[in-house]
């Protein structure tokens, strides 16, 4: 009998192109274009430099690009230094399971790196994509009896696996190179949950990039023969004991035309993933009701289980004096709503960190968890409710499915404007909008070396 690493190889390997349902090529683009939006709002962002300088300094073959300057190196160190500011604001793609919340776009500066080394088309990164996405949705959707974060393990793990998925499909390695690179790449992922408690640290941006450009090498590693333990999911000292605390893996392979990634949601707002509801809430009470902050007496949050008890909810998320602490604060993301009537990237520098309207509202807010809004959790709505207090009455908003869950999906408009937002400044509007109608048609791509160039932001 094969393994579950093997039958997920197996999965990978006989994915084809023409197996893929329109919708799903859509919304894979549709993703690509979110993503790189998120890209390029974090390229001049501290730990984005901090890679880069890093890189500069240690040097790498000249096999793929930077798109901060266009410098060329390693497509290892190209995949770290994209990936990182992918994963900068916090403003990429959702999705949520029982075992793990995953951000599956982690995974695209190393597909990235590798289409552009090999010259693949539009279409074979698209492909390499969505089986990525659909390995690591798996790790997900593990039927365990509570959130792995529980028990100590962050959800980043999952990248490394679908990261070696999809960087073999694009070296073209056939299935039992890639059970060997997915099971090299997933022996050394697992990652501490302590990364996103109390004060988060900068590693929140490195965490998803480093595991996804560990497991590029170790696609390269297995095409050239280098072997793996296959056991590694289902074997006695492997995953399914020691991190998923004995769940069953079976369903970690994924089955042809089961395809989850239509049911990732994008972010409207640079916030942690549980947090859109809650602001939408907000901005449109602000709106409907004209609330200005110094009429508000209280503010009453009001969110499913899993939020008010996920180990990255602390008392430091009271006074966060970082973007990295900020954006998983529920008390701040929904004060600096209902002062600025936006939440974008401005609202997580310095001086609204320490605005002291913002800070006194955070003082008149509390938190609480619904019976009600966990059972639509569990059932895949993500809820939240804000209630607000004034002396001209008392005013409540529930949003179930915010802008970008599935049930309530961003357009390509609502796409475009969000990477318009983050790269116009950088790029000028006519370059952007060039990079979106080449996002839009990505499957006609010849090369994608020709469109990484075309993201360059010279400097």
């Amino acid at each position: 009998m094969t393994t579950v690493v093997e039958r997920i190889s197996h999965y990978v390997a006989e994915l084809s192109y023409a197996s893929l349902p329109a919708e799903v090529v859509d919304y894979a683009k549709r993703i690509v274009l979110d993503s790189l939006g998120c890209l390029y709002g974090g390229l001049d962002s501290l730990p984005a430099r901090i890679v880069r300088d890093t890189i500069a300094e240690t040097g790498g073959a000249e096999q793929a690009t930077l798109v901060w300057g266009g410098q060329k190196t390693s497509t290892q160190n190209a995949a770290l230094a994209n990936g990182v500011a992918i994963r900068y604001q916090d403003y990429n793609d959702v999705y949520f399971g029982p075992a793990w919340t995953a951000h599956p776009s982690d995974n695209l500066g190393s597909l990235l790196a590798i289409a552009e080394w090999k010259g693949r088309s539009g279409a074979e990164f698209l492909l390499a994509m969505i089986a990525a996405y659909e390995v690591q949705l798996r790790f997900s959707d593990l039927p365990v009896e509570k959130n792995l974060w529980h028990r100590g393990w962050h959800h980043t793990a999952a990248c490394a696996y679908a990261s070696a998925a999809g960087v073999s499909k694009l070296l073209g390695l056939g299935a039992e190179q890639t059970a060997h690179a997915i099971a090299l790449a997933g022996a050394r992922a697992n990652t501490f949950a302590e990364i996103r408690h109390g004060a988060i640290p900068l590693d929140k941006a490195l965490s998803a990039p480093i595991a996804s450009s560990n497991a590029l090498f170790c696609a390269l590693l297995a095409s050239r023969g280098f072997t793996g333990a296959l056991t590694l999911l289902e074997g006695r000292y492997g995953f399914k004991h020691a991190v998923a605390g004995g769940a069953d893996v079976e369903p970690l392979v994924p089955e042809h035309g089961d395809f989850r990634i239509i049911k990732v949601g994008l972010k409207p707002y640079p916030i942690e993933g549980m947090t859109p509801a809650m602001v939408q809430a907000a901005l449109e009470l602000r709106e409907e009701h004209q609330l200005r902050p110094d009429e508000i007496r209280s503010i009453r949050i009001v969110a499913h289980e899993e939020a008010v008890t996920k180990p990255s909810w602390d008392a430091k998320k009271l006074r966060p004096d970082s973007k990295e602490t900020a954006d998983h604060s529920f008390y701040y993301c929904v004060a600096v709503a209902l002062v600025a009537g936006k939440v974008t990237s401005r609202e997580f520098e310095k001086d609204w960190l320490q605005n002291p309207t913002v800070l006194a509202l955070i003082d008149r807010t509390s938190l609480e968890a619904s019976p009600e809004l966990t059972v639509l959790f569990k059932q895949g709505a993500r809820p939240a409710a804000v209630e607000v207090t004034t002396a001209r009455g008392t005013f409540y908003r529930e949003v179930r499915y915010p802008l970008g869950d599935p049930n309530n999906p961003m357009t390509w408009e609502h796409v475009q404007a969000k990477m318009r937002s983050q790269s116009e400044a950088l790029l000028g509007g006519a370059a952007v909008d060039a990079i979106a109608h080449r996002v839009m048609a990505l499957e006609k791509e010849v090369d994608m070396a020709e469109l990484v160039r075309r993201l360059v932001v010279w400097r």
